[in-house]
């Protein structure tokens, strides 16, 4: 059977929905609680290493030669070794995937199920992934390209129709505290945008060219993902009391009126967080699957991984607990460990062409 089957729009998409989704949520809240109001500028000085991250994934793309790295990994590593970045590697897209079923959960719980079982919302949740990730990548790829529009529509509508409650002052001033904050941002905002790496898992099913130019407009779409609400957030409630809010992105839905007899739309942020969610879930468990049925058909591996996530989100954990997991744990080792992932690929690409 050919693999090849996606083409690099979904590539292209499936970053902004998985990337973007936990730029979006996840950071935004990191960002302004470590860097205050400055945050947005650290957001903006953020492009320079976005597009260097870019410039190097593409750069691994092309040694690759049309083969996605796990493949090369098996073929220039010693095998045990092999295996054992591969373990790594589909712990890590569970942990992914646990991050942000938990964080779904949580928000769901907080704001709109409370009188529904969690266990009845996160069975539905992973059985939707579930199927999904079954059908393949490119039934992933698909969701996401028809649920992009609107996604981006609604952001549009949040964006734009919060303007009468924005007020640009509260930008400024920049740097009451030093520059010492200034640089922590940095970590948050590259812990979720260097995950872009993981698209070389990816390459051996594209019937086309990833464009170096396209990579870097997506980096720049990412860019605006977390700059946009950080934005919003502190111009509509001042940079303290954004600072206080676990989900800010979202309570800006809760402000936003349409004229005087259009309100209360903010269940339209529960179509946009469940399809980031859905589509980053799924192709996490995706590429955790694909890694274990590299060298075979093993059927059940996926149930396995399912398995595993719903018992994990079931494991009671305080709310503040685990927000400060993220903040202060997740994120920072994420970005250690994608750093380390670079230098790994770029070791495996050189020993390829030694190879060769």
């Amino acid at each position: 059977m050919n693999k090849k089957y996606i083409y690099s729009t979904h590539i292209y998409i499936l970053l902004i929905m998985s990337t973007g989704f936990m730029l979006h949520v996840f950071i935004v809240p990191s960002v302004l609680t470590s860097t205050h109001r400055d945050s947005w500028v650290t957001v903006i000085a953020s492009i320079l290493p976005f597009l260097v991250w870019s410039a190097l994934v593409f750069y691994l793309y092309k040694k690759l030669n049309n083969e996605d790295i796990l493949s090369v990994m098996f073929k220039v590593l010693y095998k045990p070794l092999a295996y054992i970045f591969s373990a790594i590697f589909v712990a890590y897209f569970l942990l992914s995937a646990f991050v942000t079923f938990r964080f779904t959960l949580t928000w769901a719980d907080i704001n709109y199920t409370q009188d529904i079982p969690q266990i009845v919302v996160a069975l539905l949740i992973a059985l939707i992934c579930f199927y999904a990730s079954s059908k393949g990548i490119r039934t992933i790829s698909t969701a996401a390209f028809l649920i992009l529009p609107p996604v981006a529509f609604f952001g549009f509508l949040v964006g734009i129709g919060n303007e009468k409650n924005k007020d640009f002052e509260l930008l400024f001033p920049l740097f009451e505290r030093g520059y010492q904050d200034f640089f922590h941002g940095f970590i948050y905002s590259c812990s979720g945008f260097f995950e872009i790496i993981y698209i070389l898992f990816l390459t051996s099913f594209l019937k086309d060219k990833i464009k170096v130019k396209w990579l870097m407009i997506v980096s720049c779409i990412l860019l605006m993902l977390i700059l946009g609400p950080l934005t919003g957030a502190i111009m509509e409630f001042g940079p303290l009391e954004a600072e206080k809010m676990r989900n800010p992105v979202y309570e800006q839905w809760k402000i936003l009126t349409l004229g005087e007899n259009i309100t209360r739309l903010d269940f339209l942020s529960i179509y946009q967080w469940l399809s980031g969610a859905f589509i980053r879930i799924s192709l996490n468990l995706y590429i955790g699957n694909y890694i274990i049925n590299y060298n075979g058909r093993k059927k059940w591996s996926l149930p396995l991984l399912s398995l595993v996530l719903i018992v994990a989100v079931m494991i009671p954990w305080n709310d503040s607990a685990f927000y400060n997991f993220l903040q202060f744990y997740y994120f920072p080792i994420n970005l250690i460990f994608l750093l380390c992932t670079m230098l790994l690929f770029l070791i495996i690409t050189k020993l390829k062409g030694d190879f060769a």
